[in-house]
This record gives C-alpha cells, structure tokens and sequence, in this order.
C-alpha cells in the first residue's frame, strides 16, 4: 500500500502569537468601547427627550387643572342666578360666596369674580341708580388689544355688576366692558353657544399698573333656552372670570426649574398671534424644541418649550464620558491580561464570543428601530431588487412584504414616471449624500397618492455599491389641504384688484354715461349725431354691466338678498335655458319637491345658473347630450364639510345643495385649478369673466362650491347654499309716485368732471348747487352755509378727507341735513363703517342723470 504521510498540525504558538492575538484583543475591546460609548450618548439623549417630556406634560396638566378648576367655579357660581328674579343680587352675598372661595389663596391666577349684566342704552340710567354699588362708578376700559369701541357702538351695554374680592376687584364695578372687542366678542360667543368662552388677551389696570389677562365668561339664562335665538332672548348676563396670566403660569410652575424655559401664545385671535407668557430666561434667538397645543374654554393655546444650557448639567450627564474612559481602561487591561495570558487559547475564544453577543443584541436594537419607524423604509441589493420592506412601507402601498421581496421598487412607479428612473438612479450613485424628490407613486389598488422620497446608496469598506436604501413620507393629505389653502388665497387677491379696477371705472363710466345722456337730450334734430351718442350710451352701459361682473368675481356685488324657492326658479328659466344652448342638448331636472328656502339675489342666482348651463352645453359641443339641474336638501357636519369642499368657511348645519350635470368632455386636473381665473377659457377666444365672476357671487352667498370631472366622463360642479330660517318672501309693493321737489345741493367729489356733471343736471332741473371738490372742503362750505343747504352729493372716495369721516363731521354740525352718498363700489362694501350712523340714499356709480336727479327730488320730499 503506498503510504500518506500527513502534514503535521501547525502548534497553537504559532497561529496565536502574542502580540497578534493582544492587538486583535485591543481592537476589538476598543470598537465594542466606542460602540458603547455612542450608545450611551444616544441613551442619554432619549433621557433628555423624556425629561423634557415629562416637564411638558407636567405642565400642560398643570395649567388644564387650575383652568378647569377656574371653569368650575365660573359655573358654580351660577346657582346664584337660577331663580327669576327683577331684584339686584345682594352684593353681600355674592361677597360671601366668593370670599368663601379663598381665591388669593387657593387660586393666585383668579384676580376675580364678576357678574356682568346686559343693559340697552335706555336702561343704563335707572340700572345704576337700581344698584348702589355702581352709583357714580360707570367707566370705560383704558385699553385693549383691539381698538376700543364707543358705549353703546355695538349694541347693548355690558356692565360689570358684582365684583370681588378685595379693593383691587372694586376698581372693576360699573366697568363698561363692551367697548372692548375682545371681551364682547367673547361674549357673545358664551351667549349664542352656551359654553363657557375664554377670551384673547385683555389688559387688567391693578395698582400696581397694567397686567396681562385672559377673560372666562358663562352665561345665564332663564330657563333652559336649546337655540341661539332663544338663548339671546333669555340670556340675563355672564358669570366672568378674570385670570391674570403670570401668576397662572407662575403657580403652575413654582418648583419647576429643570433648565426649560416655555412661552405661551395665543395664535387664533383677529389681530394675529398673542404672546401671552414668556419666561424672562428664554433663550435669546432660540426656536421651539416643543410645540404643544392646549384647548381650554373653546380656546387653543400653543405652549412653546426652549432648552436652556442649565438643562445639560443635570446630575449623570457625564456617565458617557466615564463610559469611555472605563472603556479605553478596561480595552487596555484586557489586552495586558491576554499579553499575559496568550497561552490560554479557550479564555480567549470564549471573551471574543461575548463581546459577539453584545454586537448581535446592538444589530438587534437597529432592527427594532427600522420597525417602529413611521416612514417606508425600503432597501435593495446593488441589482435594485427589494431585500428590506418594512411595516410602514405596507400601510402605506397595501403591499406585504412577502409579495415584493426580490423585486424592482419601480413597481410603485406610475407608467408617465417609468422613462425617469434609470437618470434618477444615476444621480444616486454620483451623489454622495443621497437626493430628496417628491412624486406620484402607485398602491397595491391602483391608487395615486402623493409622497416625498430620501434616498441614499449603500457602500462597503472599499466604496463599492452594494444597494440602497429608500425612505418614503406619505404627504398626500396635506399637500391637498395646502393646494386648496393657495388656491383660495390666489382668487382673493385677485378679488381685491377686481374690485378696485371696478371702482375706477364706475367712475369713468358715470361722466360718460351722464355727459352723453345730457347730449342726447339738447340734440333731437341731428339723426346721425343722435345715433353715435346712443352708440356711445349702449357702450358705456356695457363697460357698467363688465363692471359689475368685476364687483361679482371680488365678491362685492350688490345682492338684493331674501328667501327664495330654488326650485321655482329653475323652472322659470326652463325656457330661457333652452334656447341659449345648442338644440342638440337635452335639458332634464331632477328636483326634491319640498325644498327648504335659501336667502339669495334672484338675479345672480340665475346668471350662476345660465353661466353653468351655457358651460355645460359647450362641453357637450356638436353631439346630442344632457344636462341635469337637481337639487337636494341636506344636513352636513363639519367633518364632511371639512372632507367635501376643503378650505372653505362653510358652518354645519342644514344646505340646499345645487349640481349641474353634463356628459361632455370634461376636464383634467390643471384645467379645474384654472377654470376661476379671470378671462380664462379652453376655447379659441375668450368671453369675459364667466366662471370667475360666478365664484364671486357664490362667495358673496356664503355657499360652497366643487367641481367634479375627468377627462371624457363629464362635469358635474355642486353649489352648497345655506337653507333660510325665513319664510319665503311676498312680492314687492308697487312704487308710488312722489311730488317734485325743491333746494340747495352741496355736491363733493374729487373728479371735476363727474362735479359738472352734477351742477349741469341738477341745474337744469331747478336745484341750487354749491361743489366742493374733497371731504375737507366739504366740511368748511358746509359749516360756511349749513342753513342754505338741504341735501349733500357726497363721494366716499377722496383725497385729503374720505366720505365716510366727512359725513359724520357734517351730520354732527347738523342732524337735519340729508346726505346721498354715492360710490363706485357697491352700497354694501361702502357703508361698511357707517352701520352706527346711515345716510338718507346710496347712489352706485355709474349713475344716469335722471336717476340722479329723481333720488335728489325723492330725498328732499321726505319728511325729517
């Protein structure tokens, strides 16, 4: 037998020399060092997180416990006011009630309880004499966040008529705190929802000088009122609450100093965001590391939080550090052990299988983390085949992971998107920090939804590629509410230049208009000039008609508002619809007999509906199709408005709800996010506003307003209408005809040409007229000639001195005189600031001579 000689084993001294076998040791022990020592830092992290936690929670709890102890007292104190009773409260008991309460003790933030009565203006007087308490005592505010109002500006008074405890809470006695807009608005809301209501930022005067506060208010009733109409007529007052806001937060944060400072804003009131509280050591130009919100008395406050540095030097921060060092000790140690010890092969072997353990139960922490992760986290090997898919990642495309392991993500990928993702994998690997993007991506359904992607490649020790890893954020909610947000945000702007364009031109159009109507009337021999005069009148009539369809897409146009039957409208436009479409388009209704009345101008409601309707039948185009008008009286809740027409102010509550259905063509998504922009159209050539001046009206409706359409399967756009809690409305009386009528007029506007045209009218028809050409030489000729003077013309847009400010300068020189305001803008938007003091007529330019002159004689023949 031919004989194997065998290789002998090579001896353990040999493969483990010493100091081979020591610096592996160290290298080992050094990265297991390092490894803990990062650990350590990121588990001092995650204790910071949780201190920082456990401050916030601490203190929002805080403050829900003392404003809900404050919102118990506020509707215990109630009780006093459940008898029916015209007899004032006896301040001696409500004083032993709240004193009883012990607030400066048991409650520091409460500086007050008060009862705040509701008193008409007739009323005031006998009310303070009724009340000895507030004899001599009636005042107003000193200040407030909103302008103050005048007494009795916005309605009844709102007097404070019990208020303890102390000296301090006696200064607040017969205050009239319905000249503050922040407190009566409060207020109100209290009143017409039943609920306790705490108000924006108010300004207490102590002795000690202005504080900062917030205002609790509940209402009292008698009896048990269930509606808002029934609740303002049974409504006896409001049990008010002041808290002044430093002590509050102070209270709640006595004890608490763990290196946080926090701030508390109020980001909801009219004027804008309220800073409320700030702690004196916050940290100068730091952001929020903690944005909290907290909802009290319908009110959401935002509690902002800062680290400060003081929070880093909490006991035990250093055990990192010691870590490392215990480490870098031990790693040395251990390497002089197996220096000394290199024979034993077993310690060794059994030392470096621990320090195994301790990588695995670290791979194992990495492996937890990637699962509870919120984002999709996906991972490919180098062939971009799918090797990691997290939960997350099925939530969010519907796909489990045993479906798409091994293959290509490029599946969630719709077909438009596929040419781009060989350039954008190329782009990962030439980038060295991953690329961001943001784009459509395709569900294990079909469904389209919106995501944003982090990307990065994977490398080994050598940089070669080895995969990558993807991280997708599911965003398609929000980015539908933020497009909504800017679409709307784009038409209301757009409004605004609509509107002053409009105004302008109003005023252009009344010296044309007027100057051509006088024209006519000195020339009726001259057929041919005649004719160009009428050419000239019909034109500017339909420069006044443009004009008004600007007013309508800003949502300023003059609406005739009352109840109207929906359904009898539609039904007596059923002829006029018919022939302003093609006769190949069928025009059916769909109506809910019964329907509830909505307050609307008959005449924009129609041009809304002929705008559709001449919209739908030129979509149809050629071919024969229908068009379907039906309505529905429904009931929406704010979620399903919320979903339905987002961003729009639209209340719960009960709609009529309008659709204009067609089978034409359609649109795509961008063509609907243009459809409202002013002139803009799909044909050759436009037409004019259109569809954007029906979105005015629409708003100046208060409804609501969504377009629903694809390409080849139709448009259906819905209109949500408030229902009227009015009854439908009689018809309008006969006018009677008025005698002619006789005077001075003083006419004021700042454009001459539309002054001589009023002198040259009312002239003619046997008025005395005086021209001032502002407000400001209105106010000085009239106070020149007030005795003379009978009516004044007066322009609300001027230089130097608005119409608005010169109308209340003359009607407080004299009450008698009869003022007739006009203005480019429609009467609504114009006698905004006049809602206190309204002039005798409103007159909207353009104006005709004849109208002109038939409201002066109307005016001068009334009474008063």
């Amino acid at each position: 037998m031919p004989h194997h000689s065998v290789a002998p084993s090579p001896e353990p001294g040999r493969l483990f020399r010493p100091w081979v076998l020591t610096l592996a040791v160290l290298a080992l022990c050094l990265g297991v060092t390092v490894m803990a020592w990062r650990i350590a830092l990121q588990n001092q992290a995650q204790r910071d997180l949780a201190r920082l936690n456990r401050f916030v929670s601490r203190t929002e709890l805080g403050l829900q416990n003392r404003l809900g102890r404050y919102e118990d007292i506020t509707r215990g104190a109630q009780g006093f006011f459940a008898e029916e009773s015209s007899t004032p409260l006896s301040v001696e008991k409500w004083r032993t009630y709240v004193n009883g309460l012990d607030l400066p003790h048991r409650h520091p933030g409460l500086t007050s309880l008060a009862f705040i009565a509701r008193v008409s203006p007739q009323e005031l007087d006998a009310f303070m004499v009724a009340r000895p308490q507030l004899t001599g005592r009636y005042h107003l505010p000193s200040a407030d966040p909103l302008p103050l109002r005048n007494p009795g500006q916005d309605g009844d008074h709102l007097i404070i008529e019990l208020c303890e405890p102390g000296e301090r809470s006696v200064r607040g006695l017969g205050l009239d705190v319905g000249t503050s807009r922040t407190q009566r608005m409060t207020a109100e809301r209290a009143r017409d929802t039943g609920q306790p209501v705490l108000s924006s930022l108010v300004y207490f005067s102590q002795p000690t000088g202005r504080e900062d506060a917030v205002v609790l208010n509940v209402p009292v009733y008698r009896g048990t009122p269930e509606t808002v109409e029934e609740r303002r007529l049974a409504l006896r007052g409001w049990i008010s609450a002041g808290i002044l806001i430093r002590p509050l937060i102070e209270d709640v944060l006595r004890g608490e100093d763990q290196g946080i400072a926090l701030e508390v804003v109020d980001p909801l009131p009219v004027q804008g965001p309220q800073w409320l509280y700030a702690t004196p050591d916050w940290p100068k130009g730091a952001n929020s590391d903690v944005v909290r919100a907290l909802d009290v008395g319908g009110r959401g406050w935002q509690i902002r939080y800062a680290v400060k540095p003081s929070f880093y030097q909490a006991e035990g921060r250093n055990q990192p550090l010691f870590l490392l060092l215990a480490g870098l000790a031990v790693s040395f140690s251990l390497a002089a052990v197996v220096w000394s010890l290199s024979g034993t092969r077993r310690r060794a072997l059994e030392l470096a299988r621990a320090m195994n353990v301790s990588l695995d139960e670290a791979l194992q922490r990495n492996r937890s983390h990637l699962a509870s992760t919120p984002l999709a986290v996906i991972e490919t090997d180098a062939s971009f085949c799918i090797s990691e898919w997290n939960a997350a990642a099925e939530r969010i495309f519907g796909y489990a992971k045993e479906a798409v392991l091994g293959q290509d993500p490029r599946l969630l990928i719709p077909p438009e998107g596929q040419a781009e993702v060989g350039p954008r994998r190329e782009a990962l690997l030439q980038s060295g920090t991953g690329t961001r993007l943001s784009m459509e991506n395709l569900t294990c359904t079909g469904q389209r939804i919106r995501c944003d992607w982090y990307n990065a490649a994977l490398r080994d020790e050598q940089g070669r590629f080895i995969g990558a890893i993807f991280l997708a954020d599911d965003v398609t909610d929000r980015r539908r509410v933020e497009d909504a947000l800017r679409q709307a945000q784009k038409l209301e702007s757009l409004g605004v230049l609509a509107g002053g364009i409009a105004h302008d031109f109003n005023n252009l159009l009344t010296a044309i208009m007027g100057n051509t109507e006088v024209a006519l009337d000195r020339i009726p021999d001259d057929p041919a000039l005649r004719n160009a005069l009428q050419r000239i009148e019909a034109t500017s009539q339909r420069g006044s008609d443009l004009a008004r369809q600007l007013l309508a897409y800003a949502g300023k146009a003059h609406f005739s508002v009352r109840p109207l039957d929906l359904n009898a409208i539609l039904l007596e436009m059923g002829d006029l619809l018919s022939v302003s479409i093609s006769k190949k388009v069928r025009i059916q209704t769909d109506l809910q007999p019964d329907l509830p009345p909505v307050d609307a101008d008959s005449a924009q409601f129609q041009q809304v509906v002929m705008n559709l309707v001449i919209n739908a039948s030129e979509a149809i185009g050629d071919h024969p199709g229908t068009v379907t008008l039906r309505t529905r009286g429904l009931r929406y809740e704010r979620a399903e408005l919320g979903a339905a027409f987002p961003g729009q102010v639209l209340e719960p509550g009960p709609y009529v709800r309008l659709e204009v259905e067609d089978d034409g063509c359609g649109m795509d998504a961008e063509t609907i996010g243009r459809i409202f922009d002013p002139f803009f159209t799909t044909k050759f050539t436009g037409r004019g506003l259109g569809l954007s001046a029906m979105l005015g009206i629409v708003r100046g409706h208060r409804a609501g307003l969504r377009v629903e359409s694809s390409p080849g399967k139709g448009t259906t756009f819905i209109l949500l209408f408030p229902a009227s809690e009015s009854p439908l409305a009689p018809p309008a009386p006969e006018p009677q005809s008025r005698q002619v009528a006789s005077g001075t007029v003083l006419v004021v506007d700042d454009e001459a040409i539309i002054r001589d045209l009023a002198r040259n009218a009312l002239e003619n028809a046997g008025f005395k007229v005086v021209e001032a050409q502002d407000g400001l030489d209105a106010v000085e000729r009239f106070a020149a000639q007030a005795e003379s003077i009978d009516l004044v013309l007066l322009d609300m847009t001027m230089p130097r001195m608005g119409g608005a400010e010169a109308f209340r300068l003359i009607r407080e020189r004299s009450p008698r005189v009869k003022v007739l305001l006009t203005s480019g803008y429609t009467q609504k938007e114009s006698l905004e600031s006049l809602v206190d003091l309204p002039p005798n007529g409103f007159l909207q330019k353009p104006f005709r001579v004849r109208d002109l002159i038939a409201k002066v004689r109307d005016l001068l023949q009334q009474e008063g």
